[in-house]
């Protein structure tokens, strides 16, 4: 009996070592070395100044993306359906011809989607979201968005 609860117990110092040798592996897997040149989320705000001054998404050169992970924060721009489903947006003023990202689907892009069948007209927004990469193209992954009242109808906001 004696023998059998010492191998029991040495078992469940086995799984025990197994368990942290597997922790610790998949956190050895997923940790940067300093100096790499690894993808760093950072979020993107608006500059002080108000909607007409250049965010860090706005200000993007036409052939620079934006890295994977990178959010939007409080973003002004502007939505545009470009057939079909699919949905872009553009940072800064209606105006700017600055570079646009296809917005993936979602219910927020759902609820855009409302909004711009109902309402023909260039509408402003204030946008957050994160950005991803595939295939050399960015995209938006919307996380909140909000209209801006246009004069005699009421703001809505998803």
């Amino acid at each position: 009996m004696v023998a059998g609860l010492k191998s029991m117990g040495s078992i469940r110092v086995v799984a025990l070592l197994a368990a942290v040798a597997a922790a610790s592996w998949a956190v050895a897997q997923n940790r940067d070395l300093p100096g790499s040149a690894a993808n760093v989320p950072s979020t993107v705000q608006p500059a002080p100044g108000g909607p007409q001054a250049a965010s860090g998404a706005a200000g993007a050169k036409a052939t620079e993306r934006l890295r994977e992970g990178t959010r939007l924060v409080d973003v002004v721009g502007a939505f545009q359906s470009i057939g079909g489903e699919s949905v872009t947006f553009t940072p800064g003023a209606p105006a700017d011809k600055k570079d646009s990202f296809r917005v993936l689907e979602n219910l927020a892009l759902q609820r855009v989607s409302q909004v711009l069948d109902e309402n023909k007209g260039a509408r402003q927004w204030t946008v957050s979201g994160m950005i991803t990469e595939y295939k050399g193209n960015n995209y938006l992954l919307l996380t909140k968005t909000v209209v801006h009242p246009q004069d005699g109808d009421s703001a809505a906001s998803q």
